[in-house]
This record gives C-alpha cells, structure tokens and sequence, in this order.
C-alpha cells in the first residue's frame, strides 16, 4: 500500500508536472484532444454501476478534475406552485453541495431528462463552481459542460428515485477530513462552551496561487492530500480541520488567540510551502480570531478567514512567496 506523505507528495507532484499532465482524472486517464468524446466516454462507464449514488459522485469527480480547481454538484430544483427547492443528487467534493455556492464562480447547464417527480415540475442542472478568488471559467470548459451535460441524463434518470436517500457526507473520502457543513456544524457546539468558559479561538483558511501565469492547477489532488497530511501533523488532535473546497482547506482550534495563531500561521505557511519547491505555487493563510461573547457564528468566522486568505493569496501572487493575513475589521 502507497502512504502519501507530507516526504513523498513532492515527488509525484513534480512527477505530474515533468509529464506536463496538468489535469487528473481519478482513473489516471489524460485527456487529450477530442476532451469532450473522451469525457463522455468515460461517464458512459459509470452508466451501468449497480449503485447509481456512486456512479454520480463519480460522474461529479471526473468532470471536476477536468475543470481542474473546480467543484460539481448535480442539482435538481423543484417547483410546486410557488415554492421552488433545490436537492443536491450528487457532488465533488463532497458533501459540500450547494453549500459554497454564493459568491463563487460557477458554470451551470441545464441537463435533458425524462423521469419526473409526482406533481412538480423538474429541472436538473450540472453546476460547475470555483472557490471564490479563483479563475474564471473560459468559453471551451463551458462548451465543454454543454457536450457531455446529455451523456449524464440517463444517470439523473436514476438519481431522481433514489432523491430521498442522497444523504451529504459528513466526511470528505477524498481527505478524511469534515466536509464544509459538517465542519459549521462540529464548530457551533464549542462556540457556547468557549462562551462559558470566556476561552478565544481562532479559525485558519488555507489556500494556493499560482505565481508562473500557467493554467496548471493551484492544487491538484496531490497537493491537497499532502497539505492535508501535513497540517494533521502541526495541529492539535482536537483541532477542527476541514475541506471546504476544491482548492481551499480551513481549521478551528480552540484557546488560540491572535499572537498564537500568527506564529502558529508562519510555521505552517513556511512547511506548507516547502512542498511546493519550483512548481509555480505558493501557500497562503487567512486567520481570524473569536472573542468570547462576541456573538461570532462559525459561518461569520470562516468569511472572516477566507478574506484574510484571499489578501494573502493577493500578496502570496505578486510577491512570488508565501503570505499570512489576519482578518483586520474595517472602519464604522
């Protein structure tokens, strides 16, 4: 059994670059030329899988990891009268659905089906998103959702039925680590304790920029797993880690005020970065502190924290090195 490693992620990370593969797919296939054929082809694999919730998850994987840096989710929205809700039938990462949506930058296609729930009017789409901060999505990725969105109808097809089992993961399988809810979730129940006990704590959101202008990707799989392997190391036991996106990772850590979480901040930016030696890449840390009392929900603390991340990939891009940036309060 290979054991990624914060040692040995260097090496097949470069490994991927020197074979100038750019983009992954979980099958190890690169596609080049006719990507849309390829694609599709692929996704017609997963038709025939026994269990349709796997096979969509799957389906999500593949045409995420052909984005590249990018999130998919299968959604179906709902209407009944004037109520209209939205399901999430499958998604990549997961267990993040629709949950990172706002604000970020997304692709969403309209998908051809023929089954139908009893009495609404259904539509499906396949949305393709970006972490806020990231790049844009181009012309040729959305025509490419455009192609292969018909090759998914027959596996929404199967989906629907199965509607009221789809069940978010609380763990992302990719990680280990508490998807984006589940992390929300796990943090609110220490915040009224922290509250009792008058403790401080802070929240981390750590990320990647390219610093070469290429297209490669900010993390690929590799870099995640890696970084992911590397902050299990540095942090607390009982600290909070989470996935919260394709290309973003967060922590919560009890009783860590401000002063603790810069210098705990410098010490992993520095190891984080370290990995990424001569591919392009820095590593960035947003941190915002909670105060006892101060009323902060764990959803305020991770915007909190993401906009200190998104000033240091800023400074991390020009600067050509790796940044840290402590969520400051603007004026009244």
């Amino acid at each position: 059994m290979f054991i990624l490693t914060c040692d040995n992620f260097r090496m097949l990370d470069q490994e991927i670059a020197r074979n100038d593969l750019g983009k992954l797919v979980s099958s190890a296939t690169v596609v080049a030329g006719g990507r849309a054929e390829a694609l599709a082809r692929l996704l017609d694999s997963l038709i025939g899988l026994p269990d349709a919730l796997t096979a969509g998850a799957a389906a999500c994987a593949l045409v995420a990891a052909e984005l590249t840096d990018a999130g998919v989710v299968l959604t179906c929205r709902s209407a009944v009268g004037m109520r209209v809700t939205d399901a999430v039938l499958a998604d990549y990462p997961a267990g993040i659905g629709l949950a990172d949506i706002s604000g970020a930058e997304t692709l969403s296609v309209a998908l051809p089906q023929k089954n139908d729930m009893v009495g609404k009017a259904v539509t499906v789409h396949l949305v393709a998103w970006r972490s806020s901060g990231d790049r844009r999505f181009n012309a040729q990725e959305e025509q490419l959702l455009l192609d292969i969105a018909p090759t998914l109808a027959p596996l929404v097809d199967r989906l629907i039925p199965n509607i009221s089992q789809v069940r978010l993961s609380a763990l992302d399988p990719e990680t280990g680590l508490w998807t984006l809810p589940s992390f929300i979730e796990q943090a609110d129940r220490r915040f009224d304790r922290l509250d009792i006990e008058e403790r401080i704590g802070t929240m981390f959101a750590f990320g990647w920029v390219r610093c070469d202008g290429a297209t490669a990707p900010e993390a690929s799989p590799v870099v995640v797993r890696g970084s992911v392997a590397c902050l299990q190391e540095m942090l607390r036991p009982i600290d909070l880690i989470s996935r919260i996106g394709p290309t973003r990772l967060a922590a919560w850590c009890d009783g860590v005020d401000h002063l603790i979480a810069a210098e705990r901040g410098d010490r992993i930016v520095t190891k984080l970065d370290s990995l990424l030696a001569g591919s392009g890449r820095h590593a960035a840390i947003g941190i915002a502190s909670r105060w006892p009392r101060s009323g902060d929900d764990p959803a305020l603390m991770l915007s909190r924290a993401r906009a200190g991340l998104e000033q240091a990939r800023l400074k991390a891009a020009t600067q050509a090195r790796p940044a840290v940036r402590i969520w400051q309060p603007t004026g009244p």
